[in-house]
């Protein structure tokens, strides 16, 4: 018990110090900040100039690669990920799908209370690599139309957006 507490009080300490909030873009959507060209190096995107970043909300995020390996799924039924405007998130794992809440702060990234459908699944699909990751996120990046995950700095999963 006290492992847990120890683990929230450090969390919160984290979080009080970044100190940043949500950056609302023109079209009053929240956007992640990026914070450097590291980050964008990082995830092994470049910046054009040209690329008009999607909207972290509301856009049908596809999940494309979990460290750094392709994820392999059916074309009509791929693994995603939405945000919406009222700090829920919801998608599909590859076999089930899921839902949750999230909190965002700057580019610092919380998923919470994710629970899943519990049918059961064939192999070649991303179910339980895609369920690691919204356990180890930590912070994202949105460049484009790309959404990259990461831990402790570290890319752990990437996505391309489409809105629908």
């Amino acid at each position: 018990m006290k492992k847990y507490w120890v683990i929230i009080t450090v969390s919160a300490c984290i979080l009080a110090a970044c100190g940043s909030q949500k950056k609302i873009n023109s079209n009053g959507n929240v956007q992640p900040e990026v914070n450097s060209n590291e980050n964008m190096q990082d995830a092994g995107l470049k910046d054009t100039g040209k690329q008009k970043d999607l909207s972290f909300e509301n856009t049908k995020w596809i999940l494309k690669s979990i460290d750094g390996n392709e994820v392999e799924m059916l074309p009509d039924k791929p693994a995603y990920i939405i945000f919406s405007d009222d700090e829920r998130i919801s998608g599909f794992l590859g076999c089930n799908g899921f839902s949750g809440s999230y909190y965002l702060s700057g580019d610092i990234l919380k998923l919470d209370n994710i629970i899943s459908t519990q049918k059961g699944c064939f192999p070649k699909n991303p179910e339980k690599l895609f369920s690691s990751v919204l356990s180890r996120v930590d912070a994202c990046v949105v460049i484009g139309n790309k959404l990259v995950f990461t831990q402790m700095g570290k890319e752990i999963a990437a996505f391309e957006g489409y809105n629908e």
